[in-house]
């Protein structure tokens, strides 16, 4: 059973940190062609389209999730998916041209209307691919997910590559291609899910939003949490810090892939079973988690000093302080990655959202104190206490549901074996990949 999820694992993390090479790859593309200040106006305009998103999905895959036990219901959930993407979509896109036009260019101080306009153009896109990819999840075909992802990532950096090198990348390519990549994933994923739109359901679409509702406070503020840093600081700040602290997040952010990874394998058993054996359960994963959140972020911080100004320029040196300074609170993310999903079994929603408003609270109020003071640094140490909280009270509360000690959570020899044995994997996996890339390249050569 160890060696079964050990494996699973393994291929998870080999596929995530494939395309997160292909992304930090158009990231190193954009930061040097770009420089501090176009790539801090860049991720201010995909920062907004993709608030608007995660503010307007109205957690319709959450109510996908409940009525796929219906299966006279999946056809037209699978038509429906469609339907209210695109529909839902266009509305969210035209409620923040309305909201970014009255807040005005003080609040939010966008670079371009008409680049604006073009980032806007990915939220339907990006709304559709989320339904039609949880179907295909709930259809257990998560690989056409993977890769219709990979594969529009590639196209996206390989066009990016291609424009840098003939000197003819700039703001408006970049937010173009962006939203190209958006929804290149349909191309894919449409002929796989093969939705029939005569079998959409009106009636059913209207029970998923109402069922939607029910879960998003709790989802939005837990957006808002990961992302109000970013607006905050481009209302205080300049465009240069917005783009230092954006790759100092971007880079702190990659270390969450294997502790993703670990909790999608477990998420099944934890839905599984009585409460105890599930709560037993995910104390030994939240001490896995412990430790690959450990090891991945304090790596990521003893490489960052060397590896922000060889990869990305001296000009980006400034984002190796707040990078350290979100380090603590990624470290208590991932330690609590697991606990956070046992609590939904419990279906306490008002609860949920209590605390990730909370710490949504927190960190408002301690950005508006420390960014005056203390700029991108004090960003960073504000967001890192927010995560804090926000894992701290979710660790309390399973505590107090499960009844189990604070010590269960501590992790032992048993947690170390199996790190070891995961990334010995991993890196198999990924030595297997290069040798094989390596060997149909000399082979192309021969020919």
């Amino acid at each position: 059973m160890v060696n079964s999820a050990a494996r699973q694992v393994a291929h998870s993390i080999t596929t995530r940190v494939t395309m997160l090479l292909v992304g930090a790859t158009v990231s190193v593309a954009i930061a040097r062609g770009l420089g501090p200040e176009g790539r801090g106006a860049y991720f201010v305009l995909v920062t907004i389209a993709i608030t608007a998103i995660s503010l307007g999905h109205l957690s319709v895959e959450q109510a996908q999730v409940c009525l796929w036990t219906r299966p006279e219901a999946r056809a037209a959930l699978a038509a429906n998916s469609v339907v209210l993407g695109t529909l839902v979509g266009v509305l969210s896109a035209l409620a923040t041209v309305v909201v970014t036009s009255a807040l005005g260019p003080d609040v939010v101080p966008v670079p371009s209307h008409g680049l604006l306009a073009v980032a806007l153009l990915g939220i339907p896109l990006s709304m559709t691919v989320l339904y039609v990819n949880n179907i295909l999840v709930l259809r257990s075909r998560i690989e056409w997910v993977n890769w219709s992802g990979l594969c529009a990532g590639a196209v996206h950096c390989v066009v990016l590559l291609s424009l840098a090198a003939t000197g003819r990348l700039s703001l408006t390519w970049v937010v173009v291609m962006w939203v190209v990549s958006l929804g290149l994933p349909l191309a894919i994923l449409i002929p796989v899910v093969r939705p029939r739109l005569r079998c959409r359901d009106l009636s059913l679409a209207r029970r998923e939003l109402g069922m939607g509702l029910r879960y998003h406070t709790g989802l939005v503020s837990l957006f808002l949490l990961f992302r109000v840093d970013i607006l905050m600081l481009n209302a205080m700040m300049t465009h240069v810090a917005v783009g230092l602290y954006s790759l100092a997040a971007t880079l702190i952010e990659l270390t969450r892939v294997a502790v993703d990874s670990i909790a999608q394998v477990a998420l099944p058993r934890q839905m599984e079973g009585d409460q105890g054996s599930a709560a037993a359960f995910t104390a030994r994963t939240a001490r896995l988690t412990l430790l690959f959140a450990v090891a991945s972020v304090g790596l990521m911080c003893l490489a960052a000093p060397i590896l922000i100004p060889v990869v990305y320029g001296t000009a980006f040196a400034g984002s190796v302080a707040p990078l350290l300074g979100l380090a603590p609170g990624l470290v208590v993310l991932g330690a609590t990655r697991t606990v956070a999903a046992f609590l939904l079994r419990l279906d306490r929603p008002m609860l949920m959202s209590a605390i990730s408003v909370t710490a949504l609270v927190v960190n408002v109020v301690l950005n508006l104190a420390l960014i005056p003071a203390y700029g991108i640094v004090g960003c960073a140490v504000a967001s890192s206490i927010g995560y804090g909280v926000l894992g701290g009270l979710q660790v309390a509360w399973f505590l107090r549901a499960t009844g189990l000690p604070p010590r269960a959570l501590l992790p032992g020899r048993g947690e170390i074996r199996y790190l070891v044995a995961v990334s010995a994997r991993s890196a198999a996996a990924v030595t297997a990949r290069v040798r094989s890339r390596g060997q149909r390249d000399l082979a192309g050569d021969d020919r």
